[in-house]
């Protein structure tokens, strides 16, 4: 049975100033991937990770980055695996 994996998104709102300098910091952290960002100042992060806990602290790290206005968890899911591996179909 493969482990569990938390996954997560969030929206972060941050200055259009600061738009790079927020995704640059968002990047560093190997569990989250941008996958949209709006000349606005909107960012969709989506984090894996295999528990609950490191979602929330991320949540709270990104709204203490200069220039984010605000940080807001729009879905979670855990996805358990299979317990046996898929076959590859072959013809």
């Amino acid at each position: 049975m493969t482990e569990a994996v938390n996954i997560a998104s969030l929206i972060v709102q941050c200055r259009p100033e600061r738009l790079a300098d927020v995704c640059a910091e968002i990047r560093a952290d190997a569990t989250c991937e941008i996958h949209a960002t709006d000349p606005c100042g909107k960012i969709v992060v989506v984090i894996e990770v295999p528990t609950t806990a490191p979602i929330a602290a991320r949540a709270d790290s990104f709204s203490r980055i200069a220039g984010v206005l605000s940080c807001n968890l729009v879905y979670h899911a855990i996805d358990e695996g299979a317990d046996e591996p898929i076959e590859e179909y072959v013809q």
